[in-house]
């Protein structure tokens, strides 16, 4: 098996707040916001033309997706300056 190239990612203390607040909100009311939508357009009936359904599924996909960017993002996360001559990158948009 491959070794990953881990990068280490430099964030101001107010991105790492930022993006830990947001996980947190995503893990939580984020996630329990979106159950509630499928589950209410699943009770309509019919899946295949629920477009209600369809559309609560795509938005848990990409809630997902971010929350999975967000924890790799603090995993790999240093707080202050990076070193000089150091490259570097802005964390994923919020979707």
């Amino acid at each position: 098996m491959a070794e990953e190239l881990i990068e280490t990612i430099w964030l101001t203390q107010e991105a790492y707040d930022a993006a830990t607040a947001e996980l947190e909100h995503l893990k939580s009311t984020g996630r329990a916001e979106v159950t509630a939508k499928i589950a209410r357009a699943r009770d309509e009936g019919d899946l295949s033309e629920n477009a209600g359904y369809h559309a609560a599924r795509d938005e848990q996909g990409q809630q997902e997706l971010r929350i999975r960017q967000l924890e790799v993002t603090l995993r790999n996360a240093q707080v202050g300056e990076a070193p000089e001559g150091t490259w570097t990158r802005s964390p994923p948009a919020a979707g």
